[in-house]
């Protein structure tokens, strides 16, 4: 056993050496004792967003946790490697968060599907949890438990992402308000730290490493399972639009519905429509005609530019637990606020398809070679005193635009709702009502050249710094953040950034995970840097 562990070793390291070389040095799959490493593909240096492509010198499939930790324990080892590894979900970074130049790619979906289920009934404290690898999608987690009449409590509005891609992030749509964001509803994790470390972690037990990983950004350690809460499904959703034409009874509509009536109503989300093209392509999913309303937005011969804005939200239906009358709830709801009641439809849909809406969208994108192009997408948090400012900047940013492809979100959440022990970051705001922005832009090879993307681009980061900017009264931060400065990170980090910095240090102290975030540069070992030294003392006392 220990001849073979040498030997594992002893082939690793050539291996190490090879990697450092400035050679690409894989030209087919190469075992390495238990670690199979396979020569990089176009899937680990692409991402969604197509604004990158970082190739590595090794892809990693594993089959078990323990071949990752035994890939970071030798790297940790190592005192002459520089390579670094990041983690892949389902390949739905924007920025190449998920890439690693000449380094490694750990691709987690063929770690084995595991989904367990637990009910109250067997389940700890009564409650009900899903304890699901981290690679697993949030499709497949749905549709094992609703087998069990169970759903997780919080959402993406997209399902086909990774479980532990969304908690590394913070996992947002239009439950968050209720439930808080997904890093709120998961009581377990197993990581691997970037030392190698296997750990099992909790509020309670390694709460420190538990926290740092939500939210982290994939900074302290790999997430290779997490147990989710779950709740009762609802058999159906009636969900409903409605549509304004001012931004203030818009914005204080979803204010009602998120702090005032959070009891009645289970999703609240909203977009703003630019134009009939816009309207058109934001109601794909929604299975409702919405004829009537379009001709009262943009009559017909009209040349006004007026922006608009759609409200959305839903009710859950557990008619199994107690009588509900959906159509008095909406209406009890409606009566309180301010849309037209000619600019509005409601719809009753299975509680699966108004999760999976997304999906509808993607098959459209696709169906018009849209959905493997550029991404230029902007994701803010937005205080509520900072969104009227918020929403001129956008509007004036991109009015310089010739087209749009793509919805613009805009919805409140509720800070309390977040552990403030999580490394996610949120406005620096006593209030507690903070919006989500996202601009989520898709660039049409046929209209927008590569100078028009990098237009977009531009446009993004102007956005973002005059969004940032301490003078300018918006107070924004970035979800799902994109900086290439160290000051850029310690100022988007603000007051947790001493925090950040000591908990990569205690669990990544080489900086060998997620490089793509460029936050952190690699190190050395601290072995090597003790021969270093050693080395220095001896010429000079020669």
């Amino acid at each position: 056993m220990e001849f073979a562990l040498f030997c594992t070793r002893v082939n690793f390291l050539v291996f190490l050496l090879a990697l450092s070389s400035p050679c690409k040095f894989i030209q087919s799959p190469m075992d390495f004792g238990p670690l199979k490493l396979l020569q990089a593909t176009n899937s680990a240096s692409l991402d969604f967003g197509r604004l990158y492509s970082n190739t590595p010198s090794a892809v990693l499939r594993p089959q078990s946790p323990e071949e990752i930790s035994l890939l970071l324990s030798l790297l940790s080892a190592s005192s002459f490697s520089k390579v670094t590894v990041a983690a892949k979900g389902a390949g739905h970074s924007i920025n190449g968060q998920a890439q690693a130049l000449n380094g490694i790619v750990i691709e987690m979906d063929s770690l084995p599907s595991s989904i367990k289920i637990h009910t109250s009934v067997d389940g700890e404290f009564g409650l009900s949890f899903a304890d699901v690898s981290g690679g697993t999608l949030w499709v497949e987690l749905l549709t094992e438990t609703l087998k069990f009449g169970l759903t997780p409590r919080s959402w993406t509005d997209y399902l086909y992402l990774s479980i532990g891609g969304t908690l590394s992030n913070g996992g947002i749509s239009g439950q968050t308000f209720k439930y808080g964001p997904q890093i709120s509803n998961v009581i377990q994790l197993d990581v691997v730290t970037g030392s190698g470390e296997l750990v099992t972690c909790s509020p309670s037990k390694s709460s420190d490493l538990f926290f740092a990983v939500l939210g982290g950004l994939g900074q302290f350690g790999i997430i290779t399972s997490a147990r989710i809460l779950l709740q009762e499904a609802p058999h159906k959703v009636k969900w409903v639009r409605a549509f304004y034409d001012d931004f203030e009874d818009f914005i204080k509509d979803q204010e009602l519905l998120v702090v005032s009536m959070r009891d009645k109503v289970d999703y609240v989300e909203g977009f703003i429509v630019l134009n009939e093209g816009s309207l058109h392509s934001s109601s794909l999913a929604f299975p409702a005609s919405l004829s009537s309303i379009a001709p009262q937005l943009f009559p017909q011969g009209s040349t006004s530019h007026k922006h608009y804005y759609c409200l959305e939200f839903a009710i859950y239906d557990h008619s199994h637990k107690e009588a509900i009358n959906l159509d008095q709830v909406v209406d009890e709801i409606s009566r309180k606020m301010k849309f037209k009641p000619s600019l509005v439809h409601s719809v009753e849909v299975a509680y699966f398809d108004f999760l999976n809406r997304v999906n509808v969208e993607e098959v459209n994108l696709r169906r018009r070679n849209l959905w493997d192009v550029a991404h230029p997408w902007l994701n803010m948090f937005v205080p509520k005193t900072g969104i009227s400012k918020f929403r001129d900047l956008m509007l004036q940013t991109i009015s310089a635009s010739p087209t749009f492809e793509g919805p613009i979100l805009l919805y409140p959440i509720l800070k309390d709702k977040w552990n403030s022990r999580t490394s996610a970051v949120l406005p620096d705001s006593e209030e507690n009502v903070v919006y989500i922005v996202g601009m989520l832009r898709s660039a049409n090879p046929s209209t927008c050249s590569q100078q028009c993307l990098e237009f977009l681009l531009h446009q993004n980061r102007e956005i973002v710094k005059t969004a940032t900017h301490p003078e300018m009264g918006i107070a924004g931060k970035q979800y799902l953040p994109h900086y290439t400065q160290e000051e850029q990170w310690r100022a988007h980090f603000g007051g947790k950034w001493q925090r950040f910095m000591a908990r990569k240090s205690d669990f990544d102290p080489l900086n060998i995970l997620s490089p793509g975030q460029a936050i952190f540069k690699r190190k050395y070992s601290n072995s090597n840097i003790k021969s270093s030294r050693s080395s220095s003392n001896v010429l000079s006392s020669q």
